[in-house]
């Protein structure tokens, strides 16, 4: 299978590379960095994954649109706006496009465990995200922390606008019920860390899921590019891939 890497100059690039390289059956056709070389990709893959930066993974869709290209792509590309989704939806329909601001299969049991228990307890349990991660990354919160939010108010009915609440500082209000509170670090090494609270008066429920290498999003992405290039046009996500792996929770 032939295969382009975007953003391979980059950290995750190379993880990407690296874990091609392990898996076996692929030729990796074009390493391209963030900032060029992005058209000549269509025309030499069978898959493209992506992990680069927003300017770079908008240059991709928009030249994917104008090369009407049917390529897959997989997008691990992290601070993506309302913007992008919208270019994705509209590739989706002539291409399979794959998305996910983690690729770790553990998170994505992780986010469906969340929206068990955000059905399973009501809004007087107060809802709070922390997100830790390594000193240079860029966004915040991050991208895996607004997946559970957005799990969280799905759950429950709501719109996450309505309920997210990224700032505390000075005199704040009292909390309002059903709010979805977010604490970010930003510190070290840290290579990933989510952990998502249930906090009731008189009791209250965690869970967490913590990142040991970035491999795992590597093998992750490696991994949805196997399963996308058999799959029909359309916009997927991890939930997708692992579908059967968490469908025993969806029955809880």
């Amino acid at each position: 299978m032939r295969v382009s890497v975007l953003g391979a100059t980059g950290t995750m690039g190379g993880l990407v590379v690296k874990a091609l390289l392990q898996v076996g059956g692929f030729a990796i056709t074009s390493k391209v960095s963030s900032s060029g070389g992005i058209e000549a990709m269509f025309n030499c893959s069978d898959v493209i994954i992506d992990f680069s930066c927003p300017l770079a993974t908008e240059a991709m869709l928009r030249s994917a649109e104008e090369n009407m290209s049917h390529v897959p792509i997989v997008i691990g590309t992290t601070g993506l706006s309302d913007m992008h989704r919208k270019l994705m939806n509209e590739r989706a329909v002539h291409a399979p496009i794959f998305c996910s601001p983690n690729m770790s299969p553990l998170v994505a049991i992780l986010n469906s465990v969340v929206s068990f228990l955000a059905k399973a307890v009501d809004e007087d349990f107060d809802v709070e995200i922390l997100d830790r991660h390594h000193r240079m990354k860029k966004d915040a919160p991050s991208g895996t922390a607004l997946m559970l939010g957005r799990a969280v108010a799905q759950a429950r009915n709501r719109a996450f606008d309505d309920v997210a609440n990224f700032v505390r500082y000075g005199i704040i209000e009292q909390r309002k019920r059903g709010e979805i509170g977010f604490s970010v670090q930003r510190s070290g090494n840290v290579v990933g860390t989510h952990e998502v609270a249930f906090v009731g008066a008189l009791e209250s429920i965690k869970v967490k899921h913590e990142a040991h290498s970035k491999e795992i999003f590597a093998k992750g992405a490696v991994k949805a590019a196997q399963w996308l290039v058999r799959q029909s046009n359309g916009l997927y996500s991890m939930d997708d891939l692992m579908k059967d792996t968490i469908s025993p929770l969806a029955s809880l």
